[in-house]
Parts: C-alpha cells; sequence; structure tokens
C-alpha cells in the first residue's frame, strides 16, 4: 500500500505540474516586444526574452531566439538550445524531430525529454516506428570517388545502431522481422530487429504469405518459407540463363551491351574473318570459329583487368588499371565453359559487325544481325569501317565517361546490376506450358487443331513484324526484315513484373519453326467464339516457337484472333507480327545491305530507324471476323502454299496432341528430301558458300 500511495502521490504532482504549465500562456511585452509566459493572474512567471512563444503542451514550448527555435520547460530551462530551425511535438515514445536547414538541404534528428539527441542531426529522413519499438534514418554514406550518398540503417528507440545504413529505402517490418532493399545490389532480403540478416540480399522480390513469405530470387526461382523461416517448397522457372556478370566492377557494368560487349553470340554471328582490302572497296571471307559449340552454346565478349600487360589492353582513367576483353564461351544456360579468347581488343567496326582481335593471332566479326543465315563460310562486303582506339576503355569500349562514373554510385550499379538480370531473362514465362484446356472445350479444341492453319510451320523470314494502316480500298503493310516481340512476365507471390521487346533468335541452324494453336479461355465477345462445333466456348490464338525437332520451346505471344488473311499471309495487329508464304526479302535498292540481306534493331545491331523493311497494299482485304470458321478459311489458302525453305533446314508435318505440344513427323514435301541430303552452291556478291544439308529424319 505504501508503494501505491507513493506513486499515485507522484502522478498527483505530474499532473499539477502539467496543469501549472498549460495555465501558462505566452504574452508579449509591450516595452520589449518580446515574449514571456504569464500565469492566470498575468503575473509574470517566465520574463519576455523570446521573440516568438508557442503555448506549452505536455509540459514543453517551443520559443524562438535570434531566428533559431528551442524548446523550454515550464520553469524557463532550455531542454533545447535555440539551435533549430524547426521542432516537432514529442509523441507517445518521448521523442520529437527537430531541423536543421543549410543550403537548402534540411538535416532531421530526434531528441527526447531530457534534451539527448538520440539521432543526431545529420539524417534526410527519419521515421520511428512505435510498433516494432525500433528508429528508421536516412543518413550520408562515403562513397569511393563519389564523396557521399544516401542510405538507409535501423537503430533502437536509444540511438543505438542495429544496420548501418545500406538500405535503399527504409525496411518495413513487422513481427520481429522485415523486409529490405539493400543499396548496393538492389536486391531484397530478410532481416530481424535484433541484428541478424536472416535471407540473403539476392532476391528480386519479397511478399508475406500466411505468416512466412514467398520469394522470388535473382535465378528466377520462386522459394517459400514458413513462419519459422524454413524453406517449404522452391519452384525454378524453365528459360533462366546466368546472366552477363558485373562482379562489382564499374567498367564491366557500364559496359554491358555496348558495342558487342556482354551480348550472346551464337555460332551464326560470330564468326572468323579474314580482311581483303579492294581498289574501291573492301571484303571479308567469314568462316566458322574452330570451337566447340555444342547446342546452343554462345560467346560473351567481356572487358576484365589486364594484369598482363597484354598487347592492346585499355586504361581506365579513373582507377589507372589496364583492361582487356576476353571471349568466355558458355552453356545454353550461361555456364561457362571456359576462355576461348584471354585477352584481346576491338579493332573495327563496319556496318557488318565489329572486328575482335583474338589474342593477336585472329580477326573474329561479331556480325551485328542476330539471325544470320546457318552457313560454314561466305564472303561479304565491308562497308563504312573505322579503325577503334583502344587506348581507352572510353574509346575502346564505346563507353562515355558520364556512363562509367554513374557505375562507381552503389544505387545506380544496383539498379544496373537487376537492369543486367532481368535484361538476360526476359520472356521467362513464355518458356512455360500453356495452360490446359477447359474440360468443355476440349473436343472443340482437338476437332479445331486439325484445321490446316494449325498443321503448317513458318521459318526464319517467314515470321516478320509488320504495322497496318487501312487505305482507300484495301490494307497496307510495312513489313519489317526482323521478329522483335513484346514481353510482358507476370509473376505472382512474389509480385513481379517485367516488360520489354526481344529479337528472337532461330536456333543454331536457325531451323526453329513458329506455329499456331488453340488456347481455351473464359466465355469473351473479343476472343475466337466456335461456331464449328456448337461448344458455345471461346479460344485465343497462341504463337509458339518449336525446336527443329518439334519440341516446345516458348510462346511468343497470344491474340484474341487473327485478324487478315491476305495473299497467304496471316497478320496479328494487335502483336504487330505477320506471317507470310515466302520468306521476307528486303527490297532490292536498299544498298545498306550486306550478302546476308538481314538487319535488326538492338542497339548493338542497326538503328531501328535504319532497318530494311518494304511497304505492300492488300486491296479489298475485309477483316476476319473472330470465328474459329474465319480460321478455317485462312488455313485453306495455305494448301497451295509451296513450302518454303528454311536457312540450314526443312519443316515437316507436326501433330497436335492435346496439350499445346507437337510431335513432328518426317515426310516427303514438294522440293523437300527424306533422309537424303541436299547440298547447292550459291553464289552472293562475289562471293560464294555451300548451303548446309537438307535432310530430316523420318
Amino acid at each position: 500500500m505504501k508503494y501505491w500511495k507513493l506513486f499515485a502521490a507522484f502522478v498527483a504532482l505530474s499532473l499539477c505540474a502539467a496543469a501549472s504549465a498549460q495555465d501558462l500562456k505566452p504574452v508579449r511585452d509591450r516595452d520589449s516586444k518580446l515574449f514571456g509566459y504569464q500565469d492566470k493572474s498575468k503575473n509574470w512567471v517566465i520574463p519576455p526574452a523570446f521573440q516568438s512563444a508557442k503555448r506549452f503542451n505536455g509540459g514543453f514550448a517551443i520559443v524562438e531566439q535570434s531566428g533559431l527555435k528551442g524548446l523550454i520547460d515550464q520553469t524557463g530551462a532550455w531542454v533545447l538550445k535555440p539551435e533549430y530551425d524547426n521542432i516537432g511535438k514529442f509523441d507517445k515514445s518521448g521523442l520529437c524531430e527537430v531541423t536543421v536547414k543549410a543550403d537548402r538541404v534540411k538535416r532531421r534528428g530526434l531528441a527526447d525529454q531530457s534534451g539527448r539527441l538520440v539521432i543526431p542531426v545529420e539524417c534526410y529522413s527519419i521515421s520511428v516506428d512505435r510498433r516494432e519499438d525500433l528508429i528508421l534514418a536516412e543518413k550520408d554514406v562515403e562513397v569511393e570517388r563519389l564523396g557521399v550518398r544516401p542510405m538507409w540503417g535501423v537503430y533502437d528507440m536509444q540511438g543505438e545502431e542495429i544496420f548501418a545504413p545500406q538500405f535503399s529505402s527504409a525496411p518495413s517490418f513487422s513481427e520481429g522481422r522485415g523486409t529490405a532493399t539493400s543499396a548496393y545490389n538492389s536486391l531484397k532480403g530478410i532481416i530481424s530487429t535484433d541484428g541478424q540478416t536472416l535471407l540473403p540480399f539476392n532476391n528480386l522480390a519479397i511478399s508475406s504469405r500466411y505468416g512466412g513469405y514467398s520469394v522470388l530470387t535473382s535465378d528466377f526461382v520462386r522459394e517459400v518459407y514458413d513462419s519459422r523461416l524454413l524453406k517449404t517448397e522452391d519452384y525454378a522457372y524453365a528459360g533462366y540463363v546466368r546472366p552477363y556478370d558485373p562482379a562489382g566492377d564499374p567498367v564491366r557494368a557500364a559496359a554491358w551491351r555496348v558495342g558487342a560487349v556482354g551480348h550472346r553470340l551464337s555460332r551464326n554471328n560470330l564468326k572468323e574473318v579474314r580482311m581483303n582490302d579492294g581498289y574501291r572497296n573492301r571484303s571479308a571471307n567469314c568462316s566458322d570459329l574452330r570451337l566447340d559449340w555444342g547446342y546452343d552454346r554462345f560467346v560473351r565478349l567481356e572487358p576484365a583487368v589486364d594484369e598482363g600487360a597484354h598487347p592492346g589492353s585499355m586504361l581506365e582513367p579513373n582507377s589507372g588499371l589496364y583492361y582487356t576483353v576476353k571471349a568466355i564461351l558458355y552453356e545454353k544456360d550461361g555456364t561457362p565453359v571456359g576462355e576461348v579468347s584471354r585477352w584481346g581488343w576491338f579493332e573495327g567496326e563496319c556496318e557488318e559487325g565489329i572486328i575482335y582481335n583474338a589474342e593477336g593471332a585472329g580477326l573474329w566479326m561479331a556480325m551485328r544481325d542476330l539471325n544470320c543465315p546457318a552457313v560454314p563460310a561466305f564472303s561479304t562486303s565491308i562497308t563504312g569501317y573505322r579503325t577503334i582506339d583502344h587506348g581507352s576503355v572510353l574509346s575502346g569500349l564505346g563507353l562515355s565517361s558520364y556512363e562509367l562514373d554513374k557505375m562507381y554510385n552503389p544505387e545506380t550499379a544496383g539498379e544496373r546490376y537487376v537492369e543486367i538480370i532481368t535484361g538476360e531473362n526476359l520472356g521467362i514465362t513464355a518458356m512455360q506450358e500453356r495452360p490446359a484446356p477447359d474440360l468443355r472445350a476440349m473436343r472443340a479444341l482437338d476437332q479445331a487443331m486439325r484445321l490446316p492453319i494449325f498443321r503448317r510451320r513458318f521459318y526464319m523470314g517467314q515470321v516478320v513484324n509488320c504495322k497496318t494502316r487501312p487505305v482507300e480500298g484495301g490494307l497496307e503493310l510495312e513489313l519489317s526484315d526482323r521478329l522483335v516481340c513484346r514481353v510482358a512476365d507476370n509473376f505472382e507471390e512474389p509480385s513481379f513484373s517485367m516488360k520489354g521487346e526481344e529479337e528472337i533468335f532461330w536456333g543454331p541452324g536457325n531451323a526453329r519453326t513458329v506455329g499456331l494453336s488453340l488456347e481455351s479461355v473464359r466465355p469473351d465477345p473479343a476472343c475466337t467464339a466456335d461456331d464449328l462445333y456448337d461448344s458455345g466456348c471461346s479460344f485465343i490464338v497462341v504463337l509458339n516457337l518449336y525446336e527443329e525437332d518439334g519440341t516446345f520451346l516458348r510462346t511468343l505471344g497470344t491474340a484474341p484472333a487473327l485478324d487478315f488473311a491476305t495473299d497467304g499471309a496471316l497478320v496479328f495487329e494487335a502483336l504487330g507480327i505477320a506471317l507470310l508464304p515466302e520468306p521476307y526479302e528486303a527490297p532490292a535498292s536498299d544498298n545498306r545491305r550486306s550478302s546476308l540481306g538481314r538487319w535488326s534493331s538492338d542497339d548493338f545491331r542497326a538503328p531501328a530507324g535504319e532497318r530494311a523493311f518494304r511497304k505492300q497494299v492488300i486491296n479489298g482485304a475485309q477483316r476476319l471476323p473472330a470465328t474459329l470458321s474465319a480460321l478455317k478459311g485462312a488455313g485453306e489458302t495455305l494448301r497451295s502454299v509451296r513450302p518454303a525453305y528454311n536457312r540450314g533446314g526443312y519443316g515437316g508435318r507436326n501433330s497436335y496432341d492435346g496439350r499445346g505440344n507437337y510431335d513432328q513427323r518426317g515426310y516427303e514435301s514438294q522440293g523437300g528430301y527424306d533422309n537424303r541430303s541436299d547440298s547447292r552452291s550459291v553464289h552472293q556478291n562475289g562471293g560464294s558458300y555451300q548451303r548446309g544439308n537438307n535432310a530430316r529424319q523420318r
């Protein structure tokens, strides 16, 4: 009882003191023009000494002297000396925010009721998490060459550091754990309020899930953790490729996708060359590199620090280090096989490609065209050739000093790291098999897939980008000489999305094919209706890419219906894709074309405004109704079309298995060969090459 009485007396005294403080009012003295505080009897309790004064709140009042604000108690004693541009109210945790403005930049701190600065006045932003008893503050961190950069740290309510400033945004906590984003690689991890890193910062997205977490890792594995942070399941997305690794090197990060650096170069577009200087123009004899290309292996040309002082090494002006360019062979999934050129440099560039000098022993050309014909040797003219100055990494790799300097900033370097991961894996959700059809639609789907339009295969050069424009009496098609697909990857639990464009690679022998299929969807008047089999179902048309043997590879896109079918060409307006009866041929008047005759629009390749295209007007073209009968009619026009040769391969018939997959069956087609080879000599621009065998297996 004695202790309770003492406690009650203490509370009563505190309330009395607070009440007396509330009774004090700020009053301006007529003589001095300064403010002080008077009681109800108009007696000066705190003499006038302030330029301005506010009412007491919670036993404290904000006053101003010499243009700066401070905090006093009810006796007039300073709790916070007048050193601040602004002082906030004390919150329930007994802390108030103080602000100092210097050179138009506001710095913030936190003070307690004793006047102690819990968080020094050096922060850009401060957030108090009262549920977790944490303080989140954004402070400056010293970064090499760039000076200070703001990052977020985590502190307890006494200002003791739990996590040093290292996060790009304020972590979000719940029940002792929180998700945070590293300022050094822009990836996410899980931390605890006691200073532990529970999940490393190696993830693209993290979300809470039934007391646990759903995680999308940087190598596109979906992981699920329970409330104890024990992994309960993981699922790897097909098609993941280990990306180009910046390795924390600003030169490597800045050089990704600049010139020929970082691109996946296949057997088709990385050739050994022998330069010929003619009287009027320059030419090159191109042949296959003597590498073990395996199946779908690729080479990346990558800058690396040169510790051996090799010829052609390039100076990095900021660090004083010298760099060389290595050629590294990778498996299809990005697993390193080995260095095929330990050092080298870029010697020159032309409209046809970029010349790489491999260890001073041979010249390689990274062709600008992603989809060069799969031929072992050919000759091509060289236009617009210029020598590359490889004295520094700026000129030798085609970098700008601004772009290189940005890579020393952890924030922009981290953003580039995520850009590389997503850029290398754009379209990864298209690697998944299409969903199973609705049971009610299976019969109609099986019958519809027997229509001629779904038995046809389209090859490289037959599937191109197009734009449509209505003209008087018909339709104008603008056909591009390439195939770039718009990609939108959407992941759920955790939510993550990627959007962009991706140029399609047609395989090591350019023998991959595109085929159409149907997929059942919920009834939708905008989608293809079943007017043939009376199922009442709706469908969308799916464009799929297949390997040479007919194995499903990926989905290129989906359209609600086929828009136009004219002169044997199938046009999907929403996708900007046309399927042509014959391979695309660029206009003969286009003098920019090499003997390979193909261009593309990536920044490593031809600019978008300079690619080859042709316009074609289709008189009397009518938009097709969104029905199966329209697809049937479009397929009938394909029967009379001569099967097209593929550059490097020849197509066969395919059958649908009811699940969106096709089994390829060889057959003897008009002009084709069955289990035999066809070797022909083809001449181009004064050069020649032997066309590869056109053989099919039965």
